[in-house]
């Protein structure tokens, strides 16, 4: 993982070997501007030794050079294009890669995003990032036009040529002074678009739910107002973009159009000939572009950089867990994955406000967790399931206490799926058992065949939307069908019934007990999913600290 703003860069223009891509690209771009810089050089030379002594045979020469000149500057075009393409495209996917391998860690992330900030980063931050291998091209091909527009016109005009050499570096400091607002107001941008992007992605996905509540009205104006803060961001960012290209291109006009003023006169005085004064004027109208592009080199600079601090701050984010030593960890797998797969879970301690009563799952039982607090109960789960840190002692696993436990290990051990877990935008058959075939039991226990039942195609039924067609009933029975796909020995389920009728849920409980290979705990209130436990605990409030008249107090 990168580090630095530096260390990102390096990465994107020399990683897999990129340089070479790059290389190649910058060659391409470089002859490309070389030969089209000699474009009116030549046109001057035909004018003096064509045009002017009527020289048909020197005419038919020269034009024949020109159009050489053409076939170079279009085959290194396209060579610098394609290489640079290839280059621009292997950077911005290996940054992909690296933003979900740190969203994807098992150590989790301290920080939960919205997922639209996430993906804000992942696709606009990395292309922009990537986006300076064609910095690098291009501004070496800029460079070679400056340079060959500056030896021609020393050739032509010493006073000339020695005018773009010592003006370049002086309009490049000036632009670069202009440049360090708009690299603040970019990232400003960038943040306020990832915010927006966010709580769209937030009032999407529980529209179901705001409607429920009456607050789609409140959504909308938090969305409404994270809109406008992101388009004056935005318009900020873009009028000082535009501003700066205004006077890059002002202090570019007025200088090349004083090179040329200063070329007619000196054609006037006779110093230079009528073929020159055309080479001149040319180069002058030819240099405007490499030159700005030059000029923008700071702002395209400050956006990436903006970018690149961005993804950094996600690559660092702080971990969940805390990274286990590797030894350690290795002789617990292997403590807690003896017995050829079957497993026992023992539950004790405080989770949030709530404490947990000692209580054991074997393969072939049933145990039920009543936490009455809600926020204890999601947390409880997010523990069993390695998305939270695990007290220590609290879950014990094949007697391997869990918090000593890689969370990938701990994962292949326990599965516990969250109460709101989502479906995904694919087929039904993919969203249940995506890596192997289908098991007739876990579709009859969730009720999944009822569900299939009401769709057109059945299995291969696309989910659009993740599943928003769909009742909340019909989903969460898909949600319950692939958790009894899972293949881990321990299977927790958070309140799996909650929008399902009673019938429905009675027959579920009951199809709950047929898995006498796996051990299952319940955290639910439900008395229904209660009544098939082999044994049930209810949490209890932690008892504070404190003196006693303030424990008698409250």
């Amino acid at each position: 993982m990168p580090t630095t703003v530096g260390e990102v860069f390096r990465l994107v223009l020399a990683g897999n070997r990129r340089w070479l891509l790059l290389t190649v690209g910058a060659g391409g771009f470089m002859l490309h501007q070389v030969a089209e810089a000699l474009v009116p050089v030549l046109i001057g030379v035909v004018v003096d030794r064509a045009i002017v002594p009527r020289d048909g045979a020197a005419l038919g020469l020269w034009l024949a050079v020109l159009a050489a000149v053409f076939v170079v500057l279009t085959m290194a075009w396209r060579i610098g294009m394609r290489s640079t393409v290839r280059a621009f495209s292997f950077a911005a996917h290996d940054l992909r890669q690296l933003t979900v391998a740190r969203v994807l860690d098992p150590l989790g992330m301290a920080r939960r995003r919205a997922a639209g900030e996430t993906l804000t980063i992942a696709s606009s931050d990395t292309n922009r990032v990537a986006g300076i291998s064609w910095l690098v091209t291009g501004q070496l091909g800029a460079l070679a036009a400056i340079g060959t527009t500056a030896v021609s016109l020393l050739l032509v005009s010493v006073p000339l040529g020695i005018a773009v050499l010592v003006a370049t570096p002086v309009m490049l400091l000036v632009m670069h002074r202009l440049s360090v607002p708009l690299e603040a107001r970019s990232e400003t941008e960038q943040e306020a678009a990832a915010r927006a992007g966010g709580l769209a992605t937030d009032l999407v996905t529980g529209l179901r739910v705001l409607k429920g509540l009456g607050a789609e009205e409140a959504a909308a104006d938090r969305y409404r107002r994270a809109s406008r803060d992101s388009l004056g961001a935005a318009l900020r960012a873009v009028r000082s973009r535009a501003a700066y290209q205004a006077v890059s291109t002002v202090l570019s006009v007025v200088f090349l159009a004083a090179v040329a003023l200063f070329a007619g006169r000196m054609a006037l005085a006779g110093q230079i000939t009528v073929g020159e004064l055309v080479a001149v004027v040319g180069l002058a109208q030819f240099v405007q572009e490499p030159m700005s592009r030059t000029g923008f080199l700071g702002v395209e600079l400050a956006q990436k950089r903006a970018s690149a601090r961005r993804l950094l701050l996600l690559l660092g984010e702080p971990t969940v867990h805390s990274p286990v030593d590797g030894v350690a960890a290795a002789a617990a797998a292997r403590a807690a994955t003896r017995g050829e797969g079957a497993a026992t879970v023992t539950i004790a301690g405080a989770f949030g406000g709530s404490v947990v009563p000692r209580v054991t799952a074997r393969a072939g039982q049933v145990v039920g967790i009543v936490v009455p607090d809600g926020g204890d109960a999601a947390r409880l789960v997010d523990v069993l399931g390695c998305r939270a840190p695990a007290p220590p002692g609290a879950v014990v696993v094949n007697g391997t206490d869990l918090a000593t436990l890689d969370p990938s290990t701990g994962r292949a051990l326990v599965f516990a799926a969250r109460h709101e877990a989502s479906l995904f935008s694919t087929t039904v058959r993919e969203n249940l058992a995506p890596d192997g075939p289908l098991d007739e039991r876990a579709l009859d226990a969730s009720g999944t065949g009822e569900v299939l039942g009401h769709l057109a195609e059945g299995l291969d039924t696309p989910l659009v939307g993740r599943g928003q067609h769909l009742s909340g009933g019909q989903r969460q029975r898909l949600v319950l069908g692939r958790a009894l796909h899972r293949p881990e020995p321990v299977l927790v389920l958070h309140d799996p019934t909650t929008a399902v009728d009673s019938v429905t849920e009675a027959r579920i409980a009951a199809a709950l007990r047929g898995f006498p290979e796996r051990a299952l705990v319940l955290v639910t209130s439900s008395p229904t999913l209660l009544a098939v436990c082999d044994e049930v605990v209810t949490a209890v409030a932690a008892v504070p600290a404190g003196s006693d008249r303030e424990l008698v107090a409250s």
